[in-house]
């Protein structure tokens, strides 16, 4: 079966062939999670892409159409379920962050005791692994979130370069996104 082309495997697919589906799943799964591997840092969370892009084709097998390869719509596939991951993990981190650095005039989000404890925990974490960053990066994060300044004011603050607080800013936020995972 290893010999088929996509579009012989895929209207095997079409017929609900596991088999089939399986010959085409280990053709394109390294290639696939390479490049997904690429644009989210995480083995466990490309894995998980990777088995949503499958199962979707698997899903939607019905309703895909083939022309002589398979592997440009699992590469879309594998694209578009990566722009939504990254969509919800920067929800994840903005909603973290508003637990923890609330805006002036917002009222703190943690009106139960659940939610109350998940803020005293994710500050905990989160002022742990703050205290473990470079005193740079350090001030930089904690003027920029906590202070509320500008990159200008900062950076004037700071005498460093008005870049060098992006990306020490940039660099806090990744471990914190880490860390919060």
């Amino acid at each position: 079966m290893k010999e088929l082309s996509d579009k012989d495997l895929f209207y095997l697919v079409k017929e609900s062939n596991t088999q089939a589906f399986s010959v085409l799943f280990d053709r394109y799964a390294h290639t696939l999670l390479s490049f997904i591997l690429k644009r989210t840092g995480s083995i466990t969370d490309a894995e998980d892409i990777l088995q949503d892009v499958f199962a979707s084709f698997w899903n939607r097998r019905d309703k895909i159409e083939v022309v002589d390869s398979i592997y440009p719509y699992l590469f879309k596939a594998a694209k578009y379920e990566v722009i939504d991951w990254m969509t919800r993990d920067q929800k994840r981190i903005t909603h973290f962050e508003r637990l923890i650095f609330p805006l002036e005039n917002e009222p703190v989000g943690a009106s139960n005791s659940d939610e109350k404890l998940m803020v005293k925990e994710l500050t905990f974490l989160f002022d742990n692994e703050i205290a473990k960053m470079p005193t740079t990066m350090q001030s930089a994060f904690n003027l920029s979130r906590v202070e509320g300044l500008s990159i200008k004011e900062i950076a004037f603050r700071l005498s460093i370069s008005e870049q060098t607080v992006k990306n020490n800013i940039s660099l806090a936020l990744s471990r914190l996104k880490l860390k919060a995972k």
